[in-house]
């Protein structure tokens, strides 16, 4: 079973800021004990310097009982020697620890107050000396101890104090945790239903855009990408039904004229004029087929292009000389206005067959006396064919839908001149293939205008390449 993005985010976190909190931890109760450890040690100097003071006013056997009488009661002990080192007076506590640690010290009255034995950890006592001077004479030493014990107590309480903090700490940073990473990764859970449905098929779906974020971005994109699907969905819906309606209308008559044709009761006559028009149904057919497998090729990426240096001119003039029958008509003009040195790379193939369907394109729209104007020019490291008509042009509206497949601005017509509704289609792909670009409007009829880098005449297919 997998494990939820917010448990794993918040593990994550937990661990990260249980680190860091221990760390902290440490830190402070290092330097919090170290602190307590050194209080307890100068208390007990300033104890021992307390005794001293009052011995060095009055250093005789009263003074001596009374300050041994004082540590009676008191967790500490004292040991007061003369200035040879001999214990003269002390507590009631006689530890062999204590002893042994007077008699192993050397009296050094001008060090002044010092601390003798400080390892709390291994050793039962801690120890400090304090060096009695009278009239500038070294009268003996005050030796204070205090048990060990009493700092491990104290240290011993912080422990348990610090972890009664420590373990509140991290009960109220692993629900914080846990809280926020529910709160950080709920846009992530409502995304990925959103995916999940959206892999489904349904397109129908909306994120929240209000995050000003990454999260923000990403819903952002979700929604473009659900909106593309449902367009991309509703284009193929259309396509299809417009390849069935294309398909239906030309199979229709295929039939229907066959079935004519094929009476016995049908003049030869008759029939000749029925079979001509399958004929030409069937090459509409054979039209719109080619068209379409040439889509899904580019589609499928299997459309290549073999791009080389192309000179506008003498490629224009194989294509007025290919479409020399359609304007043959003393009525039908192709003007060509291209200057003989323009240069693009391109495949001349696939740049000749997109020239060839829009003049196509234009020829069945321009109107009765059809004229079709063909001009270059060059701009900005760009060349720009301009190819116009003099018919009626396109609605405003349906410029924009020019280039989709299967789309005819008057259905009736296009049916009438034959054409497929897919020539401006397959143009489109070829220019974009090319990094060009292609867009159309009105100017005294329809404008297809292309956009294609233009290629320096001096260059060579091996150096661009």
């Amino acid at each position: 079973m997998r494990r939820k993005l917010s448990v794993k985010l918040g593990l994550l976190f937990f661990v990260l800021m249980l680190l860091i909190e221990l760390s902290l931890f440490v830190i402070l109760y290092t330097t919090i004990s170290s602190h307590r450890v050194n209080e307890v040690m100068e208390g007990l100097l300033a104890k021992g310097a307390g005794h001293r003071d009052v011995l060095e006013n009055n250093f005789d056997a009263s003074t001596l009982h009374h300050v041994v009488l004082m540590e009676t009661e008191a967790s500490t002990d004292v040991i007061i020697t003369d200035e040879t080192g001999e214990i003269v007076d002390r507590s009631e506590n006689e530890e062999s620890f204590q002893t042994d640690i007077v008699e192993s010290h050397t009296p050094e009255p001008e060090t002044g107050d010092q601390i003798l034995e400080e390892n709390w950890g291994e050793n039962p006592y801690v120890a400090t000396v304090s060096p009695i001077i009278v009239d500038g004479a070294h009268r003996g030493d005050v030796y204070m101890f205090s048990p060990s014990m009493t700092i491990k107590n104290i240290l011993a309480h912080l422990s348990e104090q610090f972890l009664w903090v420590m373990g509140m700490i991290a009960f109220v940073t692993l629900v914080l945790v846990f809280a926020l990473s529910q709160i950080i990764t709920r846009p992530l859970v409502r995304m990925q239903r959103v995916t999940e449905k959206l892999s489904e098929g349904k397109a129908d779906v909306e994120l929240d855009e209000r995050h000003n974020d990454e999260l923000g971005t990403l819903a952002v994109s979700i929604n473009s990408l659900s909106d593309d699907l449902e367009r991309l969905k509703k284009e193929r819906n259309d396509f299809l039904s417009s390849v069935a309606h294309e398909l239906r209308t030309p199979l229709t008559y295929v039939k229907g004229y066959a079935d004519v044709a094929s009476r016995k009761e049908t003049s030869e006559e008759d029939r000749e004029k029925y079979l001509a028009i399958i004929r030409e149904e069937a090459e509409h057919l054979t039209t719109m087929v080619r068209q379409l497998f040439q889509l899904a090729k580019i589609e499928e990426n299997t459309f290549t292009i073999e791009p080389s240096t192309v000179r506008l001119r003498p490629l224009f003039d194989e294509v007025k000389k290919q479409m020399a029958p359609s304007f043959k008509e003393d009525q039908h003009r192709l003007l060509v206005h291209i200057p003989e040195d323009l240069y693009v790379y391109a495949d001349a193939m696939r740049l000749k067959q997109a020239f060839l369907n829009i003049l196509h394109n234009a020829l069945s729209y321009a109107g009765e006396h059809p004229e079709v104007q063909v001009e270059a020019m060059s701009r900005d490291d760009a060349v720009t064919i301009r190819i116009s008509d003099n018919g009626p042009g396109v609605p405003e509206e349906s410029l924009p839908r020019l280039f989709d497949r299967l789309y005819r601005v008057d259905k009736a017509r296009s049916r009438e001149e034959g054409g497929s509704g897919l020539g401006l289609a397959i143009v489109k792909e070829i220019i974009e293939m090319h990094e060009g670009s292609v867009r159309a409007f009105n100017d005294h009829g329809l404008t297809i205008s292309i956009t294609l880098p233009e290629e320096d005449a001096d260059d060579t297919d091996s150096s661009r390449r």
